[in-house]
């Protein structure tokens, strides 16, 4: 609204004309629709000058560029007509409203309530017809010189409150004084006014009491002061209510201001009353402080947690009831009578829904597990509480001791110790993610725990990838044969006896089976849950994802080396396994990492801690030998460099510069781009409108040459590539230059996965496996290998860490040399870039949790991530 009122132009006549006539219930001549438009003229400031005469009235608006007028005039049954400059008729009496409405601020600023002792105000043709003698002393000079420009005070967004009209008015008496009792609700700041008698003698002055019992006849000086009231109440957005006659502030926010400045003024005007609540409104607002106080319902590990939430105004405590209405009011002001004006700060009213959210989410049953305190403990916005009983528990969580000797005939040190805290969070009653590096044997360490913990009466489930399966029976039959398996086939239903009495102890069942057989979860209790390679799980959307989390146990454990492989969701994925609830919902921990990405990473670390374990091979495996890793820059030949630079210009033609755009929009024409230059980058032949000769493939004839030294010297290698295709050739080039070489394959399509890892395991002297890098991930030993190159860089650095961890192992002797052959001054050198980022994000969060992968986050445009650069390429020898 702006910020004065409108030009004022009025004679003394005209104001008790006006005066007069307000009377009257004008708006009973205007339609609702023309009410509300004119309310909101009004209130927008919309009325530029006000002209008044005895007869009639002047209102002027400003609307591009163009004046506007209504005129405004009063026949013997009210409102006659509106005349207007708009031929609209709608928009002529709208203007009407809003001016009408700034003659009743003027007349309620102009003709103040006027005191005991003055003369009446004759109306209705009674009396002479003037303003009192003295009422010139209450105008202001410009309305004694008839011209003004008065100041408006601001004004609510509400419809203006109008008195109602006033009958029985005497002409003559003496105006009683105005009373106004002011008391507090739930709803605002309320007065009532009253006509105060003689002996404390008071009479409603407004509503339906104040008509009842001959109390509605009032003298021309009380009805002013009524019309002041009325107008001085909706300047400081009181809203009336006709039937009881009450005048409510229910801006809470405002009612401070109006205690500690208004109420002065009204002083003058009026007797005030104030009950005991009022005076501590003005004293502003007071935050509400919220504390969590937790105990457990039982003694043992698996009591419930019984979390109190405990709100308090200073040193009081708020009762449920008020509770329920501030959290119903959100972060708004709310009034508790005793206390004065409150509020939940907004941050803190957020933290606490989600928290609820995210309990009711995972726990409809409202039995909360202790852990759940570990979700609130790095939360700043709360202070806990702890009973001395949860407080020990929660000792005993953070400082696991040491357990006896588990399998120490089978296990390494390291291992042992990974044994055994798992066998301390079983006994404190909370779930963990095991998530020590490839190769350091996390299966033998869970195998340690199944073992030697077996919950009575309940079998145990792992579920790994169909690749992994045999693994696990090999090792459960190598180092524990007492373990009955049973491998979850079609037809299965949990309840097969095995070959050992008492049906299985453990169920091994690949993710397809598990999702399979999601049906039969509901009704069956395991004792362990163990989900090998975790990050199968990663996106909580997929169905199998929805299928472990319907898992019932009473011990959920999971494993993987890469539980952060891409996004900070893969980890809350993961712990909605194991923890549900820690993390909050989904919504709340993706809003938190928006917001506050390293405020929420800082207290992820915390909340994690306790409840994953993950150690490198350079931290526990002293006995392994270095692993060496470095980039091989490989040159481009004419035919590949032509094809890169003619497929990225038509990349750049087809989809713009803008990465972000093109991810959006174009994300299939995007992602076919990169893998025709990445093809481009290794061997041209993989283009499908190309029959290249193995020499246009700068990256195989580079191959070629390393090669020829290190299988001369009888050492084996493993070859990694993304692409099927690339292998193919590969095995070309081999043949043709080293026939004699023993070669042996392991891609998606290979059915018998330990045939070719054992035969190459066992070849004597130099030999050569050609591994397809997803097929590699899990699964396999390949530590009879102490050379790795890989082909083409892969977008994930967890897969290929995986992948060249089926070297660099547990039982490897020899120093493990890492080649990366990335193609120069291309784009395969800026996925090097975000692979870096990655491992940044990786090392963050778990070792050392992270950020979304996202390429517009390093690259500008889509041409600095495509385009071809001039690199001088020396080929490093190797060692």
């Amino acid at each position: 609204m702006q910020g004065h009122g409108p030009k004022r132009i009025y004679t003394p006549q005209s104001i008790e004309f006006w005066f007069a006539k307000l009377e009257d219930d004008w708006e009973r001549h205007f339609s609702p629709a023309q009410l509300a438009a004119g309310h909101r003229l009004y209130h927008e400031g919309e009325v530029r000058e006000l002209e008044l005469s005895h007869e009639d009235a002047i209102v002027h608006r400003r609307i591009e560029k163009h004046d506007q007028y209504a005129v405004i005039e009063w026949g013997a049954d009210g409102v006659l007509a509106v005349r207007s400059s708009s031929t609209d008729p709608e928009v002529a009496r709208a203007l009407a409203v809003a001016g009408l409405h700034e003659i009743e601020e003027l007349v309620a600023d102009e003709v103040s309530p006027l005191p005991e002792n003055a003369p009446p105000v004759s109306v209705n043709g009674h009396g002479n017809g003037k303003l009192p003698a003295d009422a010139d002393n209450h105008l202001p000079s410009q309305a004694r010189n008839g011209n003004g420009d008065g100041q408006a005070a601001s004004l609510s967004a509400h419809a203006p409150t109008r008195v109602s009209p006033v009958h029985g008015v005497a002409a003559t008496g003496p105006a009683r004084a105005l009373l106004l009792a002011f008391t507090t609700t739930a709803d605002g700041l309320t007065f009532q006014a009253h006509w105060a008698g003689p002996g404390r003698k008071r009479e409603p002055a407004l509503g339906a009491a104040a008509h009842a019992g001959g109390n509605g006849h009032v003298t021309s000086a009380e009805r002013t002061k009524l019309i002041g009231l009325a107008a001085y109440a909706r300047k400081a957005h009181f809203t009336y209510h006709g039937d009881t006659g009450v005048y409510t502030l229910g801006n809470i926010a405002e009612i401070p201001n109006f205690l500690r400045g208004t109420l002065a003024a009204w002083r003058k005007l009026f007797a005030v009353e104030l009950d005991a609540d009022v005076t501590r409104l003005g004293e502003g607002t007071r935050t509400i402080e919220v504390e969590a106080v937790a105990s457990r319902r039982v003694g043992d590990t698996g009591g419930a947690l019984d979390l109190r939430w405990i709100f308090k105004a200073g040193e009081r405590l708020l009762s449920d009831a008020e509770v329920d209405a501030l959290l119903r009011r959100g972060v708004n002001p709310a009034i508790l009578p005793g206390t004065g004006i409150v509020t939940l700060p907004t941050e803190k009213l957020a933290s606490l829904n989600a928290w609820r959210r995210g309990v009711a989410e995972t726990h409809a049953d409202g039995a909360l597990p202790p852990y759940l305190i570990f979700s609130l403990f790095n939360d700043t916005r709360f202070k806990l509480t702890l009973s001395p009983e949860l407080e020990a528990w929660r000792q005993r969580v953070l400082t696991p001791t040491a357990a006896a000797a588990t399998q120490a005939e089978i296990l390494r040190p390291y291992q042992r110790r990974g044994a055994e805290w798992l066998h301390h969070l079983c006994d404190v009653g909370c779930h963990g993610l095991l998530a020590d590096e490839m190769g350091l044997g996390k299966t033998l360490q869970v195998l340690a725990l199944l073992a030697a913990r077996p919950v009575a009466g309940r079998p145990g489930l792992i579920v790994c990838p169909a690749s992994v399966v045999p693994v696990w029976r090999e090792e459960i039959a190598k180092f524990f044969p007492s373990l009955a398996v049973e491998v979850l086939k079609a037809g299965h239903d949990f309840s097969v006896p095995a070959l050992l009495p008492g049906g299985p102890a453990l169920w091994l069942a690949s993710y397809a089976q598990l999702r399979k057989h999601r049906a039969l979860l509901a009704g069956t209790e395991f004792g362990y849950a163990v989900l090998d390679e975790g990050q199968f799980i990663k996106n909580p959307d997929a169905k199998i994802t929805q299928t472990c989390f319907a898992i019932r146990s009473r011990h959920r454990l999971v494993l993987t080396g890469t539980p952060l492989e891409n996004r900070q969701l893969d980890l809350w994925s993961i712990f909605r396994f194991l923890l549900p609830g820690l993390l909050g919902t989904r919504v709340a921990f993706e809003a938190a990492l928006h917001t506050d990405r390293d405020g929420t990473l800082t207290r992820l670390r915390a909340q994690l801690a306790p409840f994953l374990l993950r150690r490198t091979k350079n931290e526990v495996a002293q006995e392994l030998p270095p692993k060496v890793e470095m980039e091989l820059l490989c040159p481009l030949t004419e035919v590949q460099r032509a094809q890169y630079a003619e497929i990225c210009r038509e990349g750049l033609e087809r989809l713009g510069d803008d990465v972000g755009a093109a991810l959006r929009e174009k994300s299939f024409g995007f992602l076919a781009l990169l893998t025709r230059l990445r093809q481009t980058c290794c061997d041209p032949d993989m283009l499908p409108w190309l029959n290249s000769p193995l020499a246009d493939s700068g990256k195989i004839s580079l191959l070629v040459e390393k090669l020829a030294e290190i299988v001369g010297s009888g050492h084996k290698v493993v070859i990694f590539s993304q692409f099927v295709m690339l292998l193919g050739r590969v095995r070309t080039a081999l043949t043709e230059k080293f026939p004699d070489l023993p070669r042996y394959e392991l891609t998606g399509m290979t059915l018998d996965r330990q045939k070719p890892v054992a035969a190459f395991q066992h070849a004597p002297g130099a030999a050569a496996m050609l591994v397809s890098l997803k097929a590699a991930g899990t699964g396999i030993t390949l530590h009879a290998a102490d050379y790795v190159f890989l082909l083409d860089p892969w977008w994930n650095p967890a897969v290929e860490a995986q992948a060249v961890d089926r070297v660099h192992r547990i039982g490897q002797k020899k120093t493990v040399f890492v080649y990366r052959m990335v193609t120069a001054g291309t784009i395969e050198e800026r996925i090097q870039t975000l692979k870096a980022a990655k491992k940044e994000m990786f090392d963050r969060v778990v070792g050392g949790l992270g950020g979304d992968f996202d390429l517009g986050r390093h690259f500008a445009s889509l041409r600095e991530l495509v385009q071809l650069t001039t690199a001088h390429v020396e080929p490093e020898p190797a060692p």
